[in-house]
């Protein structure tokens, strides 16, 4: 019985180290023909290889089942909301890429 609860617990300790590394897309902007969608990013060579990409294009995907077409890609600034709201315009460190698609 003790066993059991302590290999739950690592278990559960293990799920939650996988899961705060992944990096998640967000859908930023969502219209009726597309979108855009962005990812955290460490440096260029992250860019293209990071799993932030492809959850980006699984947010595509589901956006747009009959298929998307890139429109544009490339880093935007990241704007932190604590910053923002004492330093009005207050751009972080950390570095997102975007995509902006639309459906076919």
């Amino acid at each position: 019985m003790l066993r059991d609860k302590f290999l739950f617990l690592i278990g559960t300790i293990a799920v939650m180290g996988v899961a705060g590394c992944g990096a998640e897309a967000t859908l930023l902007r969502d219209t009726m023909a597309g979108g855009i969608v962005s990812y955290p990013f460490q440096t260029e060579s992250d860019i293209l290889t990071t799993a932030g990409r492809g959850a980006a294009f699984r947010l595509i995907g589901e956006k747009c089942p009959q298929g998307s077409k890139i429109v544009k890609e490339g880093e935007i600034p990241k704007v932190s909301k604590k910053a923002d709201r004492v330093w009005r315009g207050q751009i972080s460190s950390d570095r997102l890429w975007a995509i902006e698609f639309t459906c076919v």
